[in-house]
């Protein structure tokens, strides 16, 4: 229409434009009867989308004021949707609509229109993740118990899986580098003038490195050991100015000054977790050594890019990213986080199930889970997140056979738990809290072992006959009990064959959409992805449900 002479451009949009949604209309016309299996095609005569776009009606576009709305919020939902239901990019999204005449209709495009570009797609995503970040999930799912009201009351399966994050691990020296550039960055937002006042006195050098200098893999060990030490003097010179300025300049805008304040502690922690730094009397540092594997700490950072991300250790596999936990009953996935690597399986567990009850008003009867669950801690966990309503299922873990003494549960405890009664009969009242605060061990004296018939099986043949007897009993011994006691009926091998399915909605979650693989950096953003991945599951899960359904046959009239 650009190129169109104005005298005629009147004429154009009379005729021209009518003529054009006309040849648009047909297109589609014709098209569908040869496009009736299409899962497009089925899934716009089935989805209501209404509520969503409710939702995202306060999405701002890009447009002056009063500009026309070129792509109204109706479309860009049903774009995202295509998205994650095609494992696209934004660029091939951008590609996909412009070229693919179902993608365009089920988008709400005319033949002839222009969709959104990557960086229109781009805005509304970040807006969606930033105040809608589980209305897709949520939204979907609920259309799905409307239809399937059954699906509410099975039992659901739970596992995790790794999503991978798109950023690289760095070195030590790397990570306090860039942990150090951060917070000189977001000093320089608030305060150019008094950053430059100071930067003679850092070690720029020690932060940004020399342009010429050499590799730090060509180092040897005398020389690695030498940059490092340098490089913590200047980060920990980078500190005390940086929390001085802060000091000193309460009136800092908000957001700038937990910037600041985020990297500087996650400067902190890099060091803390990495490094045992040796000072003298004065508080000078003198030396600088890197902590031995077993002695660092947990939920170490290993990219200043994503600090979010760990290590996420499932036997001798090693992935950097995320723990995505699942829930799932053989059909739909009903919930899905992700949290950082080192998170161990088990911990989301009372998440999954607080997050169904928060937005769906549903806790599951049963949740099945491998054997990492299966300790007294878990069940009491998920009893105390049901409110006693959900039963976890999981094989328990075999304590008793870490030794061939006696175990905990060869001891009494009464019921008021102040005292614990040995095989031989005898009693203690002596216990202490643990260091974990989720038990007490109990002190049997020599005295009180002396003569036992029983010795050698209660304390093993190594432990002296002057040591004491110190037995373990965890908060959770009566959760444990319970879960002991339905472990040995029927129904919970029955309740255990059902978690294989969940292994079968974990690997078409990686393999066709797009969950190994983190787009975007950090924990959110990974599990806003994880959301929508699950989303369009559930999607090709409910269309392929309503086609097995029996179609009812239509009423004949009689004459």
């Amino acid at each position: 229409m650009d190129i169109i002479p104005p005298s005629v451009q009147s004429v154009v949009e009379e005729y021209l434009v009518p003529l054009m949604q006309w040849f648009s209309d047909e297109t589609y016309r014709r098209l569908l009867p040869h496009a009736q299996k299409h899962f497009l095609v089925r899934l716009g005569e089935q989805l209501d989308l209404s509520a969503l776009e409710a939702a995202c009606a306060k999405y701002h576009h890009a447009g002056g004021r009063g500009a026309p709305v070129v792509h109204p919020v109706s479309r860009l939902v049903r774009a995202l949707l295509v998205k994650y239901l095609l494992n696209l990019s934004l660029r091939e999204l951008e590609d996909t609509i412009r070229c693919h005449l179902l993608v365009k209709r089920f988008v709400g495009y005319a033949a002839f229109e222009s969709g959104p570009d990557h960086a229109t797609l781009e805005r509304f995503e970040l807006w969606v993740i930033e105040h809608e970040t589980r209305t897709f999930f949520d939204q979907v799912l609920k259309q799905i118990d409307k239809d399937f009201p059954d699906e509410r009351d099975k039992a659901q399966t739970g596992d995790t899986f790794a999503m991978r994050t798109n950023a690289a691990t760095e070195t030590i020296i790397e990570l306090i580098r860039h942990a150090c550039q951060r917070v000189l960055k977001a000093w320089k937002v608030m305060d150019g003038a008094g950053l430059a006042a100071v930067q003679a006195s850092l070690d720029r050098e020690a932060i940004y490195g020399a342009k010429d200098e050499v590799k730090e893999y060509r180092l040897d060990q005398t020389q690695r050991g030498q940059r490092l030490q340098r490089t913590v003097a200047a980060a920990r010179q980078c500190q005390t100015l940086a929390r001085a300025q802060l000091a000193a300049h309460p009136t800092w805008p908000e957001g700038q000054r937990v910037l600041m304040c985020r990297w500087l502690e996650t400067l902190d922690k890099i060091v803390t977790d990495e490094l045992a730094i040796t000072a003298n009397e004065a508080g000078e540092m003198t030396s600088v050594e890197e902590l031995p594997k077993n002695k660092k700490g947990s939920y170490r950072i290993a990219s200043t890019t994503d600090p979010d991300a760990t290590f996420r250790k499932h036997g001798e596999k090693s992935d950097f990213g995320y723990n995505t936990s699942v829930a799932a009953t053989d059909t739909f996935i009903r919930e899905i986080r992700a949290d950082t690597g080192s998170q161990p399986d088990p911990v989301a567990i009372p998440d999954l199930l607080s997050a169904q009850q928060t937005y769906h008003d549903l806790m599951p009867a049963k949740f099945i889970y491998d054997k990492a669950a299966g300790t007294g801690k878990h069940h009491a966990q998920v009893d105390k997140a049901s409110e006693g309503r959900t039963q976890l299922v999981a094989p328990l873990m075999p304590y008793e056979q870490r030794s061939e003494r006696f175990a905990p549960d060869d001891f009494a405890l009464s019921p008021d738990g102040q005292s614990l009664t040995c095989p031989r009969g005898r009693v203690s009242t002596t216990a202490y809290r643990s260091q974990s605060g989720e038990g007490r061990s109990f002190r049997f004296t020599p005295a009180q072992c002396k003569g036992c018939p029983l010795f050698a099986q209660c304390r093993g043949d190594e432990a002296p006959a002057s040591h004491m007897r110190q037995v373990f009993i965890s908060d959770h011994r009566s959760a444990l009990a319970k879960a002991r006691t339905y472990a040995q009926t029927p129904q919970f091998r029955e309740d255990l064959k059902l978690r294989s399915t969940i292994e079968r909605i974990i690997a078409n979650l990686v393999r066709y959409h797009g969950a190994r693989r983190g787009r975007r950096r950090g924990r959110v953003m990974c599990d806003y992805q994880a959301k929508m991945c699950a989303t369009a599951f559930n999607l090709r899960q409910w269309i392929r449900r309503l086609e097995r359904q029996p179609q009812t046959p239509p009423a004949v009239s009689t004459p």
